[in-house]
């Protein structure tokens, strides 16, 4: 089953979910679309929900100052109060309402005709309040959600490389119920939770908490019904139930026979929990939630292990945003996103450094691909009352939210914690913050295991803090040679061999405008990055990687390139151009194509440098990556002869003579009976620079 069926699959999930809570009495109505937005109190204007404000002032797209070659002001950043209205439909008489929104940056208060229904403080994860009581029957409502993005000491994330967007920024719904309905409510979650307490070869135990709300006190029964991929009922149960006015809780066990498990890329196989509640009064309710049969852990010698399996989670880490919408991305977006990380072959992906979507976590689930999401403790957490209880709400709204998605494997607890001095933090005891953080989330959810990324290894206090440890590394880039991350990994196995560890964070920077042969090591603060130096220096991270089986994951730092505000490096500033992908998602770098060569089972050619198109010096060396056993070069019809690529997927051929002008290079291969090429155009002006480096003349300098 290829990666694009399983995308067809996730999309077809939604309506038929959508189609089963209408015919329950569950109705959901979408609020996208047109709004009117007031910045800062000025005067309103449309816009169209979801929404960010300042995309361009914290990207520095190609509309922004700094692309003009201009130098960044970051008084453009703009984290201001922004209060987006609508209307709303006149209630139905015995109905109630929620309004749910997926997220909103970083406080959002929600208003019904003047009156607060409720606040919530939090970038990253969802809200939902009732609004029953504040709806009117006649005369129109009106709906105002007031957004503010400024920084506030006790809501996390304190500080972060990458831009913080504002803005309405995810879906929002209102939810239409009857009078006892499974509850919208706690932590804005779907309200039911399913726990795998036992699993083997011939039957799995579960048990299906359900969270109820009732308007008024009533009796009548909960349906639970476990379907297979098919449609065909795996599993089915039922009780009845007595609700008192308000919130209450039921569980309910049940097995499946000769149970199917969730094997990740090799078989992402998923059931779906149907959940009926129908009383004597006459309502009804229905949530659908997805749910994978697996287990994971890690061997601290022998790497990640999944239902039994070993192996060496192969992942990359992603920010949210694109280039244009900031945080606001489509449905669609994040298809193509998850399209780019399965095609390339990865197997793992790190939401860093906050919670994503649950939408993408819907696609990793059909994908197979195996997720950490986080809490965004980013760089510092602060040791004051209201710091700990919003930190602790946060976290409790992650995984309640995300509970029911098998490809979320281990929840993540902080990144590089105490990396810097903080004047206004002095003296803080920031791992006795972040072990109590740990209790708090592993009781709540015993089924995953907790990570932290770190970037200080010689901080046991921290690394002992969560189940397993994982660091931020960048040798070939902030520090020694890429050779360096050998002994990295020997440093981190060494010190940490009763647990072992993942690479969280590792990469280089490129821009695919900027070109050298041969390579050198550019500055990481420097204007010049060339594409060619971050494909080499992750060949040499990844070799030391793959050799050491104690490593149970690494995650490429990043898979996109993304927008940090402060950055002034590279061909863009407000870029962290790290990525394997650039912003726009329309050029996938050389070093994307090596992963791919290395990962992917399907047949691929891929000759690198193919955007250095004017060169000055001849020969040259050409390198292919390809997984076919061997690759046939011709240089202007003349062939070159084939080549085995090496364990690293790399064909190379040495000293190649260039013609002065046009040189046609092209790279076949044999696979599945056909013949696979890929083809570029080199152009020679000859100029004897030593070494040869070229930027497109399209690329503005900036001070």
């Amino acid at each position: 089953m290829t990666f694009h069926i399983l995308i067809s699959k996730a999309l077809f999930v939604l309506p038929v979910c959508a189609l089963w809570a209408s015919l329950q009495a569950r109705e959901l109505i979408p609020l996208n679309g047109e709004w009117k937005l007031s910045l800062d109190g000025g005067s309103p204007r449309a816009v169209v929900v979801p929404h960010c404000w300042n995309i361009e002032d914290a990207s520095f797209g190609s509309k922004g100052k700094a692309s003009e070659g201009k130098s960044v002001n970051s008084t453009l950043y703009k984290r201001r109060c922004g209060v987006y209205t609508r209307s709303l439909p006149s209630p139905k008489p015995g109905k109630r309402y929620f309004l749910r929104g997926e997220g909103a940056s970083i406080v959002a208060e929600t208003i019904v005709n003047g009156r607060s229904a409720g606040r919530h403080e939090g970038a990253f994860t969802a809200f939902c309040h009732e609004i029953t009581d504040l709806l009117r029957a006649k005369g129109g409502n009106t709906l105002s959600i007031k957004v503010d993005n400024k920084h506030r000491d006790h809501i996390a994330p304190q500080r972060g490389d990458f831009s913080v967007y504002g803005g309405l920024y995810r879906p929002v719904a209102l939810i239409e119920t009857d009078s006892a309905c499974i509850d919208p409510l706690f932590y804005a979650s779907s309200g039911v939770f399913v726990a795998v307490k036992d699993l083997a070869t011939k039957k799995a135990a579960l048990e299906v908490r359900v969270r109820l709300n009732a308007a008024h006190a009533d009796k009548g029964k909960v349906e639970v019904s476990v379907l297979a991929e098919d449609g065909k009922q795996a599993a089915a149960a039922e009780r009845a139930v007595e609700l008192a006015e308000g919130s209450s809780e039921i569980a309910i066990p049940l097995e499946i026979d000769n149970p199917r498990l969730w094997q990740g890329r090799a078989d992402p196989f998923l059931y779906r929990v149907a959940v009926t509640l129908r009383t004597e009064s006459g309502a009804e309710d229905a949530v659908t939630q997805p749910l994978g049969l697996r287990r994971a852990r890690v061997d601290p010698r022998k790497g990640f292990v999944l239902n039994g399996k070993f192996m060496q989670l192969r992942g990359v880490s992603r920010h949210q945003d694109r280039e244009g919408k900031g945080w606001a991305v489509s449905p669609q977006d994040e298809e193509q996103d998850m399209r780019l990380i399965a095609d390339m072959g990865a197997t793992a992906l790190r939401t860093g450094h906050y919670p994503s979507s649950e939408y993408l976590y819907r696609l990793c689930d059909e994908a197979g691909i195996v997720a950490w999401a986080e809490v965004p403790n980013v760089n510092m957490v602060r040791d004051t009352q209201e710091f700990r209880e919003n930190n602790r709400r946060q976290a409790l709204e992650m995984i309640y939210q995300l509970w029911n998605h098998p490809s979320i494997c281990m929840w993540g607890l902080f990144n590089e914690i105490g990396h810097q001095a903080e004047k206004d933090n002095a003296g803080i005891d920031m791992e006795a913050e972040l072990a109590s953080l740990n209790t708090l989330v592993k009781e709540t959810d015993p089924s995953r295991f907790t990570v932290g990324a770190s970037n200080q290894p010689s901080r046991q206090k921290l690394s002992g803090i969560p189940d397993h440890i994982a660091f931020n590394t960048y040798p070939g880039w902030y520090g020694g040679g890429a050779e360096a991350m050998k002994g990295n990994l020997a440093g981190f196995i060494r010190s940490n061999a009763a647990k072992g560890v993942a690479v969280s964070e590792y990469g280089h920077g490129a821009g695919v405008r900027m070109h050298q042969f041969p390579v050198k090591r550019p500055q990481p603060k420097d204007f010049f990055h060339p594409e060619e130096y971050q494909a080499a220096a992750h060949e040499v991270n990844y070799r030391c990687i793959a050799e050491r089986p104690e490593v149970w994951a690494s995650f490429v730092w990043c898979m996109f390139d993304f927008g940090s505000v402060e950055r002034h490096e590279g061909e863009r500033p407000g870029i962290n151009d790290k990525g394997l992908v650039t912003y726009d998602r329309r050029t996938l770098k050389d070093a994307y194509y090596f992963y791919q060569a290395n990962w992917s089972g399907a047949p691929m050619v891929y000759i690198t440098s193919r955007r250095f198109t004017r060169r000055s010096l001849s020969p040259v060396d050409v390198k292919v990556y390809s997984n076919a056993p061997e690759v046939a070069l011709t240089v202007n019809g003349k062939s070159l002869g084939a080549v085995k690529p090496d364990e690293q997927k790399r064909a190379v051929w040495k000293g190649v003579r260039l013609r002065p002008g046009k040189n046609r290079i092209v790279a076949a291969i044999q696979a599945d009976g056909r013949t696979l090429k890929d083809t570029c155009e080199w152009i020679l002006s000859p100029a004897g620079n030593t070494p040869d480096t070229w930027i497109d003349p399209s690329v503005k300098k900036y001070k």
